[in-house]
């Protein structure tokens, strides 16, 4: 079991074992404009993020979870929140395998495919907070997906799909010259994700968490932010494998579990 509580606050990069992963891609660190890029092949500022001050504080609209084999769970209405993965745990072994937020009759819902469960968290909406579409990658598509600017923008995932067997196997949405974009690699090519953006005055960058660690890695106060999934990778192959987002004593942490090695996870707070 990984401690829980032991605050530590430089996120680490995760380990893609094999061909060009994820950490070679170039990755803007905050969400302000006109933030320098990283030297082309230098893995991204490795300091601790930073969330600027904002103008509009996100407020929780607490958890919501699914667990195989459950009809979808509802989550409230589109018009008044947005929601984000926080947690993706269990058995994925191919394409039926997913964690998946969708929009359905005007309200929210969490479901997934598989021997999968899931948790899920909304943040309040108001006629300012402008929600994308989904975007969609999808195994064998060579470019990544560009879902636009960063400025006043942050993207996450909101559904994660397919086989994941090793470190080979990854989604995730990052920020590089000025746009964000979705991408991945999966070996057996039936993985996939999507993503949505929604409009905010600031972001903070990538924390990350691997299953090398022994500790969670903490991200900061819980009041007046919220912090989503931007990556998965790994060997989830149990439900004893995971991926978390959780709050603890009035901060955000983020950490898992993991029965093999290579299992690692990305987020943004905002």
């Amino acid at each position: 079991m990984k401690l829980r509580h032991f605050a530590v606050v430089l996120p680490l990069t995760a380990t893609i074992l094999g061909g060009c992963g994820p950490e070679d891609m170039q990755d803007e660190q905050s969400g302000s404009a006109g933030q320098p890029m990283p030297t082309q092949g230098m893995s991204p500022n490795e300091t601790e993020p930073t969330l600027g001050t904002a103008t509009q504080e996100l407020a929780s609209l607490g958890a919501h979870t699914w667990s195989a084999p459950a009809d979808a769970t509802p989550m409230g209405a589109t018009a008044d929140r947005f929601c984000f993965l926080n947690r993706i745990r269990g058995n994925f072994v191919s394409a039926g395998s997913y964690m998946d937020i969708f929009a359905s009759g005007g309200s929210w819902y969490l479901r997934g495919g598989g021997d999968t469960r899931g948790t899920a968290r909304c943040a309040t909406r108001t006629s300012a907070t402008g929600l994308s579409s989904e975007y969609v990658w999808k195994a064998g598509q060579r470019l990544p997906t560009n879902m636009g600017t960063t400025t006043g923008r942050v993207c996450f995932l909101v559904r994660v799909s397919g086989s994941f067997d090793s470190g080979a196997d990854w989604v995730r949405v990052y920020a590089s010259g000025g746009s964000w974009f979705l991408f991945g690699d999966s070996a057996k090519g039936d993985g996939g994700a999507q993503a949505r953006c929604v409009n905010v005055s600031s972001f903070s960058g990538e924390y990350s968490w691997s299953s090398s660690q022994s500790y969670d890695t903490h991200m900061g106060v819980t009041s007046g932010r919220v912090c989503a999934l931007t990556y998965m990778a790994g060997r989830f192959d149990s439900v004893n494998d995971y991926i978390d987002i959780y709050a603890s004593s009035g901060s955000w942490y983020l950490g898992g579990n993991a029965s093999a090695p290579a299992v690692s996870a990305k987020a943004r707070c905002f």
